[in-house]
Order: structure tokens, then sequence, then C-alpha cells
């Protein structure tokens, strides 16, 4: 029986796997990386390192004429120089469970409970997703309702749009995406946590997947105390996902929290195989990773979708930062999210001025992109005069049109950032009524 096992397991799987296994050596540990000789490797591909009884898993980010570089899945607590190394002539794949619905599921595509070990077809998910030919994309062309009156009338979302959301720490961002992820209908909806507390995870889980009898949505996870690779992993575990529901025609939600940290972990990487951070700061190897995420998103000819919401942390709320400053290049939108509006208790806390939807005008009918410009224009008027009257010189009732500039900004405050799904009659009366005085 043992040998009939092993004659079976020795056959098993030859197409895709050497008759000759390749080895090497650890030579070098620094940090989170791993040096190693090695006997014709690849980028990308998996390798093993055995460490007595332990194995550890990584994969090669870079090769030189005697080495490789080694990016583990864990910390390489124990490792050490002459540990044997397996070049496994494989490239990074994940489970692909058959129910991931309200699990939570890590870069390696388990379940962290261990509730399914289901799989369908053979059992992987590949990691490496091809770019999206052109011709099969499809326009984006209808609204995606969030039930955020700001949003909805002012900087709309559509179904297959890249949405970035830029924010500061203790703004409000992981409530909005919370409320978007609650309020957007979609068939499948999947939260990338990338670098997240993994209290965050918990509280999520446990606030939104409804004991786990929710049925359109799991999570990919990759905490702040795991490896950078981990990390890179836990998002195109997510982006697999996204693209294997969107080739069956349904409309999937991809929320990514955060980006700036998947950032982060490929800089790690990056930098680690000998790239110069020459982009202020970060190899320009970060940039373009960041656009492959992206453009995986958009509206399909096949019928199916991917809707993303991406969040960008600000650093220091310093809106131009490198990545802030790429994303919001690459990205279909972006709500900006305002310190001073959150101190106010304004929620959510966008600043209308300083964000964009790039597809309202194909979203919106004509009277709904008039209300919104005209919205606009009363923002863009009373921004002119804030400083006057924030800082005491301006005489209530000096300035009729000053007044009426207040009078209709303080009314939309009250409507666009409170609940409901819509503006009142009145509201939008006023709106139209100041915008023919003042011959918006």
């Amino acid at each position: 029986m043992r040998s009939e096992f092993l004659v079976e397991k020795t056959f098993t799987g030859l197409s895709s796997y050497r008759l000759t296994r390749r080895y090497g050596k650890v030579t070098q540990v620094h940090g989170y990386f791993i040096e190693a000789t090695y006997i014709d490797s690849k980028v990308g591909e998996v390798a093993k390192i055995f460490n007595n009884d332990k194995e550890l898993e990584c994969e090669v980010v870079s090769i030189s004429e005697e080495s490789a570089l080694l990016a583990p899945l864990e910390m390489p607590i124990g490792v050490g120089v002459g540990n044997k190394v397996i070049y496994t002539d494989a490239f990074a794949e994940a489970n692909l469970l058959q129910d991931p619905f309200s699990k939570i599921i890590n870069g390696l595509g388990q379940d962290v409970a261990q509730q399914s070990h289901s799989v369908i077809g053979s059992g992987t998910l590949s990691l490496h997703v091809e770019p999206v030919p052109v011709s099969w994309r499809a326009s984006v062309n209808t609204m995606t309702p969030t039930s955020i009156k700001l949003i909805d009338y002012l900087l709309p979302l559509g179904r297959g749009q890249k949405m970035g959301v830029f924010s500061g720490s203790g703004v409000g961002k992981s409530t909005l995406l919370n409320k978007l992820q609650k309020e957007i209908q979609a068939d499948v909806k999947i939260i990338a946590m990338i670098g997240e507390r993994s209290r965050e995870v918990v509280e999520f889980y446990e606030a939104y997947m409804d004991a786990g009898n929710n049925r359109d949505t799991f999570i990919v996870a990759s905490t702040s105390d795991e490896s950078p690779m981990m990390k890179c992993r836990a998002l195109k575990v997510a982006l697999s996902y996204s693209k294997v529901f969107c080739d069956q025609g349904k409309q999937v939600l991809l929320i990514v929290d955060s980006m700036t940290r998947f950032a982060h972990a490929l800089r790690e990487v990056a930098i680690s195989r000998g790239e110069l951070p020459i982009a202020r700061g970060y190899p320009t190897s970060v940039f373009n990773e960041l656009s492959k995420v992206v453009e995986m998103c958009g509206n399909f000819q096949s019928g199916g979708s991917i809707t993303g919401l991406m969040s960008i942390l600000v650093d220091g709320d310093d809106e131009h930062d490198p990545i802030s400053d790429y994303m919001r290049g690459i990205l279909d939108g972006h709500l900006l999210l305002d310190r001073r509006l959150s101190d106010r208790g304004l929620y959510p806390a966008i600043d209308i001025l300083k964000s964009r939807s790039r597809v309202s005008d194909r979203v919106l009918n004509d009277k709904d992109q008039e209300i919104a410009r005209k919205i606009k224009h009363i923002y863009s008027r009373y921004a002119d005069v804030e400083d006057v009257i924030k800082t005491g010189i301006y005489v209530p009732g000096s300035n009729p049109d000053i007044d009426s500039t207040i009078k209709v900004k303080t009314l939309l405050d009250s409507e666009l950032y409170s609940s409901g799904k819509t503006l009142s009659t009145a509201t939008i009366h006023e709106v139209l009524q100041y915008t023919k005085n003042h011959q918006a």
C-alpha cells in the first residue's frame, strides 16, 4: 500500500513539475529577506526553505548570476546560513474556496477559521493575473447608488468605476468605507484589508458578517504584523477572486483598505532587491504595480464589472505625497476627506470642491448635472469669502450677497452632511433661486 502511494505521488502532476528537484542553500539573511544560491530559478517562482522540521515558503523576487533573493511569507525566525532551499518550479497560487462568503481569508487563500477546505476545479487560484485587454472593456454609464446624498448628488459612483478615498488618520475613512460596503448593491463584495490592525479586522467581521450568515461578502486580510510579501499576496488574492466572479457575469464591489500600505509593502520588496527609491522615496516599480491593481477594475463586455473603492492614507494630511499624487492620476475619481469638516462633526467629511467623479457626466441626467453644478458653485462662492467671515471682519447684514451665500450654504451643509437619501424639494428650490439671483 505504501509503495502504491509513493508511485501515485511521484506521477501526479508531472506536467507541472520537473522530475529532478533543484536545490540551493541560504547564504545570508537580512531583515525580512533571504539570499540563497540557486540553479536556474525564475522571478516569481515559489521556493521552500527547510530548517529542521520547519518549512518556510518564499517567493523569488530577484536573481543575479550567483544568487536569488527570496521574500518569505512569514518572519524568517530560525532560518540560518546553510539551510536547504528547494525551488519548486511553480508560481504563486492560492486556495480557491467554493464558498468564501462570511469568511476571513489570508494571503494564501486559506480560511483563517478553517471552516472550509472545499475548492473549485484544480483547487488553485493564480495570483499572476494578466492585464485586461482594452477590447474587453465597456464604458461606465450606470450609476451605483450609495444612499449617501453628498456622493449620489455631487460625486456619483458608477458601476465599474475606480474611486479613491483620500484621508488622514482619524478623519472617518473606515466609517465611510463601512457605510459604502453596507449600502452599495452588488452580487459579490470583497473587502481587502491590507496592513490593518488585527482589532479592526475582527471588529469589521463582527459588525458586518452577520455571525457567519452573510452570503455576498467576505474579507481577505493581511494584518500589520505580517510580512511585506503576505500583504502583497492578500491583495492579489482579492483581485483574483474579483476576476473569477466578474468572469461569471457578476457585479463585484472590491474595497481595498489601504492602497498606501500595499505600496509600502511593495517598496520594502523593491528596495531589498536593489531598486533605488528615486521617485520621491519610492522605486518606480511600485507605481507600475499600483496601476496594475487599479486597471483590474472596470466594466466589461462579458456583463460583469469590478467597482473599486480604494483608500489612500494622506501623510500628515498632505494630499500631495507621492502615492496620493499618483493615485489621483490613475483613478476615475477621488473623495478627499477634510479634518476640519470632521472636527465640526460633519459626516462624511468630504471636501466637495477638492473631490471629483470623472464619470458624473455619464451617470447623471442633465437635470441632476445642473443641480450638482449649482451646488458646487455655491460652495465655491462661500470659499471666496470664508476667510473674511471666519476672521470676524465681515459684519452680518453689510452685504446681501454674502448673507444669502452663508444662508444657503448652511442649509446645504445640514442636508448633505446628514442621513437620508434625497435632498428636500425646499432645499433644491433654494439652490435654484440663489443661482438665479446670482446668475450662476
